[in-house]
């Protein structure tokens, strides 16, 4: 006969049973624990109390130890943008997993404050062994009450029909405005994230991991206003007892105030009252299968009432961040574990050697008994004081104390020794001491701070493992779950674009991106280094063989290795320098080198190309010279003709001058020969014509016909030009 499904007293009596169990022995013994690594984390060591009249000092190893440790834990974890990575399932999922990647940090580190969160949660991992994380999805609608003057009936209108308002008072003015005062319900439906300190966190003490614990719960104090707001009856919450809860002692240990629930208010509202928000394994219908319910407690441990519950079938909404995780045990070891003892023993010895040195710089004194007559000035020395001694009294004789501090010194120093084994943290790692680098290559310093720093890489790995990613998951989930509308997000860069988690595949897991020690990421730089190289070397022997494809199909892990490189060198942003490369870019390349197949190679054609540029620019300088000599000889025609005709005109002058010469001086030898012999002829004009003119006359006319005869062979050779001579007559001429 199956069993009937369980009421809310039988719920009620079942967390009251589990949060009294929760609070046990085991939880009593790691609140002491917590309080203890508080107390020596300030530097109160209620264990170790100071003599009267000595030295008090306290060694704050373990605050020495988490200071140094910390900065090197949060540069693991904010080295990239993307601190999470959402896997894709399968080949559908790659573009929606992009999205999801940058959704999930957008909502962890603006959202939801990401940087306390997660500084917070590695601080409590560090000092109690377990960071407690809370991931939920808030959808708690809250209203607004404002108020609005001089409205105009338009503007009125448009006010009161947006959705969720609701009109509180209105009033209408004489000059026809309107003052209206309304309340706005908005619902604020996020995911929320947040660290719960250790000592409000509750855990069955059968659990080993937090995964399969049987109860959890968180116990906060909230007013009843909170209460009532958060939609509980109100009956319910007037029956909640007030907070009767002394401090915890974590609590007394930050230095928290008194919180006993009583207020100054005049009414209940503000009165602090505890509540419980519980998740644990329970049948609830009878079927034999365990349900997880989710259900809020309030008032005290056993006489609280049941304030609502529902099977739940969200994620989990507790986490934790592990520092040193135990086999088979859910509370880790923490940094206060390893340091505290040290820190004992340390506070012992440095006390012991500074009392050591106060005793050594002053010394007691041996004095007789009354020959002082001012003993005050040996209890309570001044400088330049007098001692003032009675006559005949025996002398002043200091005790001196042995200096034994410098044995304190050495045992203090192999106390930090054993921090250092433990921690790895070192004066070597701080780079507070210079002499540790003496007669050390840079390889064995290297080695020597990478094997001191794997301790550190081995705790951010626990909790990016262990409990970063299921936290980011968490998130995912309730991503793809509870948001029914597009939200903004800002990509990669400065791009803001709208997504949509519920077509995203649930079943995706997430990666937490841990970045690497200085000297461990040089080593992954030069290893990735050499990966560039060889796919380099891939795609270069597959283009020699005529296997373009497969060339080409390298440029995406080509890309992938320089994303990577960029990544270990430190840049947050590596998509600013190197442009995505899609599938579709790929196949673009592939079908232009098909095309592309008959033509010569690359190389030769570019050979070739270089060759036609040499011809051309040699063409070039041939037609330019060839323009230069012919500009060059037609100046030097011009020239050249200039000449010739300047020594034809002289040449002709010259001719004719020495003509006109022969002749007068014929004329004159005629004439004279003629007065001797008294013959003169009469030419045909009444005047006398010797034989000399006519024999001139008949030079000349020899002369003009040989000129015609040379300048009609120079006409019918061409290059010739006509000239005009002394005596007025035309000649042609040839020009060379």
């Amino acid at each position: 006969m199956a069993k009937e499904q369980l009421s809310d007293d039988q719920i009620r009596t079942i967390v009251a049973r589990e949060i009294r169990l929760a609070n046990g022995s085991d939880r009593s013994e790691l609140s002491k624990k917590r309080t203890r690594a508080l107390e020596y984390f300030n530097g109160e060591m209620s264990d170790t109390p100071p003599e009267a009249g000595r030295s008090s000092v306290v060694s704050l190893d373990l605050a020495d130890t988490m200071g140094w440790m910390l900065p090197g834990i949060l540069r693991v974890f904010t080295a990239s943008d993307k601190t999470a990575e959402a896997e894709p399932v399968g080949p559908e999922d790659i573009q929606n997993a992009k999205q999801a990647t940058d959704a999930l940090n957008f909502v962890f580190w603006k959202k939801n404050d990401g940087y306390r969160i997660l500084y917070n949660a590695t601080h409590d991992g560090l000092m109690t062994g377990n960071g407690i994380v809370k991931a939920w999805w808030d959808a708690t609608e809250k209203q607004e009450v404002t108020t609005h003057t001089g409205l105009s009936m338009d503007q009125l209108a448009a006010l009161v029909s947006e959705e969720g308002v609701e009109v509180q008072t209105h009033t209408a003015n004489e000059d026809g405005t309107h003052d209206i005062k309304i309340s706005r319900t908005k619902s604020y439906g996020c995911v929320k994230v947040d660290v719960i300190p250790g000592e409000d966190f509750y855990i069955d003490p059968d659990a080993t991991t937090i995964d399969d614990a049987r109860f959890l719960a968180h116990r906060k104090q909230v007013t009843r206003s909170d209460l009532v707001e958060m939609g509980f009856d109100r009956a319910d919450v007037e029956k909640l007892a007030l907070s009767s809860e002394m401090l915890e002692p974590e609590q007394a240990s930050r230095g928290e105030n008194t919180m006993d629930g009583e207020t100054s208010a005049a009414d209940n509202a503000t009165e602090l009252v505890d509540l419980y928000e519980c998740q644990f394994k329970v049948d609830v219908d009878g079927d034999g299968l365990a349900e997880t319910v989710h259900a809020y407690y309030g008032g005290n441990k056993d006489g609280g009432v049941l304030l609502d519950w529902e099977v739940w079938e969200d994620e989990p909404i507790f986490y934790d961040i592990p520092c040193d995780p135990v086999p088979h045990r859910w509370d880790a070891r923490s940094i206060a574990d390893q340091t505290m003892d040290v820190q004992r023993v340390k506070t012992v010895l440095l006390r012991q050697a500074l009392d050591n040195i106060y005793a050594t710089n002053l010394p007691q004194k041996e004095v007789e008994n009354g020959s002082v007559e001012n003993p005050d000035e040996l209890t309570n020395p001044t400088f330049g004081g007098i001692i003032l001694k009675k006559v005949g009294s025996a002398p002043i004789v200091p005790h001196a104390t042995p200096f034994v501090a410098n044995h304190a010194f050495d045992a203090i120093a192999y106390q930090d020794e054993v921090i250092t084994r433990r921690t790895g943290v070192s004066r070597q790692t701080m780079a507070l001491d210079p002499d540790a680098l003496q007669n050390q290559t840079a390889t064995a310093n290297q080695n020597a701070q990478d094997a001191a720093y794997s301790k550190i890489e081995l705790i951010a790995r626990n909790m990016a493992e262990l409990g970063w990613r299921k936290v980011f998951r968490g998130i995912l989930r309730l991503l793809i779950k509870h948001q029914d509308r597009p939200m903004m997000v800002r990509m990669s860069g400065d791009e803001w674009v709208e997504v949509d988690p519920r077509p995203w595949n649930a079943d995706m897991d997430v990666t937490i991106n841990v970045g690497l020690g200085t000297g461990s990421r040089d080593r992954d730089m030069a290893m990735l280094q050499g990966v560039l190289a060889n796919q380099m070397g891939m795609m270069d022997r597959f283009a020699g063989a005529g296997m373009m494809r497969k060339a080409l199909e390298m440029m995406p892990y080509v890309h992938n290795t320089l994303m990577k490189i960029a990544e270990s060198a430190g840049l947050k942003s590596p998509e600013q320098f190197y442009p995505p490369i899609t599938p579709e870019d790929v196949e673009g390349a592939i079908q232009q080198a098909e095309q592309s197949a008959g033509q010569p190679p690359p190389e030769i054609q570019a050979q070739m190309a270089i060759e036609d540029k040499k011809i051309q620019a040699a063409r070039d300088k041939e037609m330019a010279q060839m323009e230069a000599d012919i500009q060059v000889k037609q100046v030097e025609l011009q020239k050249n003709e200039a000449l010739e005709g300047q020594k034809l005109q002289y040449d002709f002058a010259k001719f004719e001058k020495q003509q006109q010469l022969e002749r007068e001086k014929m004329a004159q030898q005629r004439e004279l020969e003629l007065m001797k012999m008294g013959l003169a002829e009469k030419p045909e004009g009444g005047g006398v014509v010797s034989r000399e003119d006519e024999r001139a006359n008949n030079v000349a006319q020899s002369m003009d016909r040989m000129m015609q005869a040379i300048s009609a062979l120079l006409e019918s050779n061409g290059r010739t030009k006509t000239i005009t001579g002394p005596n007025g007559k035309s000649y042609t001429v040839q020009v060379n």
